[in-house]
């Protein structure tokens, strides 16, 4: 085959390539900044308040998600300034469908995180997984969030996803997706402290640690069930990143013909 067909026709696998590898840089160059700074400027400790924020609207999701599969709903959802949330769930009342919904929150950022990186892999998917996450936050800000803090950052957060998949590139798409993953990932890692605790403390007070909730349901101590909480993370967030990463290999080096 001639050699200009060839390039022809892995140009545009090198240029998907190009943009996955571009979004990745932007993503985790933005992410750094937002961990870095803050510790190296105290007075841009700000910069991290959307981080916790986000992590905690994954977290309380996912308390909801994990009650529908066990047969329960999700009642309301509140989110606070201090980067704390809480989930009001109704779920079947046995001990492994309680423990089940205590586990949901703890997986929703490491899970979130990792489904974000695989579709950060296309600007196709990308934008898909863009769309469904401004559908179930339009739907989540209806139908559950139930206080005014909340209200206006998942309003927020609904708008400029929603715009970044209606007028976002290719590479903004990849970009934007990616720097959610990253921050739902690093959300996750900050919270590791918390998988050890056996109390929280939200906006409406003091309460048992979903840690503590699945010991006090299946038995045995509250930190080897976060040690446990925490290998499963790491994997799901590893597998994640390897995916997009493999394919971002892939994308740069298309087969010979």
């Amino acid at each position: 085959m001639p050699i200009e067909e060839v390039v022809r026709r892995h140009a545009p696998v090198r240029d998907r390539g190009a943009r996955a590898r571009s979004a990745l840089l932007w993503a985790v160059l933005a992410s750094l900044l937002l961990v870095v700074l803050p510790q190296l400027m105290p007075a841009l400790a700000w910069l991290a308040w959307p981080q916790r924020l986000v992590g905690s609207l994954a977290h309380e999701l996912g308390h909801g998600v994990a009650a529908w599969l066990v047969g329960g709903t999700l009642e309301s959802l509140r989110l606070f300034p201090d980067g704390s949330g809480v989930a009001l769930t109704r779920s079947p009342t046995t001990a492994s469908a309680r423990a089940v919904v205590a586990a949901g929150g703890l997986f929703g950022p490491p899970l979130a995180g990792s489904l974000l990186f695989i579709a950060a892999r296309d600007a196709r998917l990308a934008r898909v997984a863009l769309v469904l996450l401004t559908v179930g936050l339009g739907v989540a800000l209806v139908c559950w969030v139930r206080n005014g803090f909340g209200w206006a950052w998942v309003a927020a957060c609904t708008g400029v996803t929603g715009w970044v998949a209606w007028r976002g590139s290719g590479a903004a798409l990849q970009a934007f997706t990616c720097f959610l993953a990253v921050q739902a990932c690093l959300s996750s890692l900050a919270r590791t402290g918390y998988l050890f605790s056996a109390h929280a403390r939200t906006g409406v007070g003091e309460m048992a640690s979903d840690t503590a909730q699945i010991a006090a349901q299946l038995g045995g101590p509250h930190w080897l069930w976060g040690a446990l909480v925490l290998l499963l993370s790491v994997a799901l967030m590893v597998g994640g990143l390897g995916l997009f990463l493999h394919a971002l290999r892939r994308q740069l080096t298309p087969a010979s013909t």
